[in-house]
């Protein structure tokens, strides 16, 4: 699915999606990544929930957003209570959705112009 963007002073914005694929500024990405509107780690060594850790997550907790969305791939999936108190811990909110819910929130966020981060899990199955 192609995205829409209105108006972003973003510098990497979510373009579009599939099921096995994100694509930032129209470029695509096979593999997990963390995106804010000024930031893009494309290698983030994730593909699945459940290998979230304090270790892959402090990429994330590093920029200091104040809210972080987890596109858990096709099916909303949610990540192991430590996780959600990771986050509470350092006051930064998180939400976890489907992959295309993440992709439309992230790029809504990021036009209001807020300090949001989404890290993106595509499973390598």
């Amino acid at each position: 699915m192609d995205l829409t963007q209105d108006k972003a002073d973003a510098k990497y914005l979510i373009t579009g999606y599939t099921a096995d694929c994100v694509m930032v500024n129209n470029e695509p990405h096979y593999k997990s990544l963390i995106i804010a509107p000024n930031t893009l780690i494309s290698s983030w060594e994730v593909n699945d929930i459940s290998q979230l850790n304090e270790k892959n997550l402090a990429q994330i907790t590093r920029q200091q957003p104040e809210i972080v969305l987890i596109g858990t791939g096709q099916q909303l999936q949610l990540p192991d209570p430590k996780m959600i108190a990771y986050f509470a811990h350092h006051q930064i909110g998180l939400e976890a959705m489907n992959t295309q819910a993440a992709c439309r929130t992230f790029g809504i966020l990021a036009a209001e112009a807020r300090k949001v981060m989404a890290g993106i899990i595509i499973s390598n199955d």
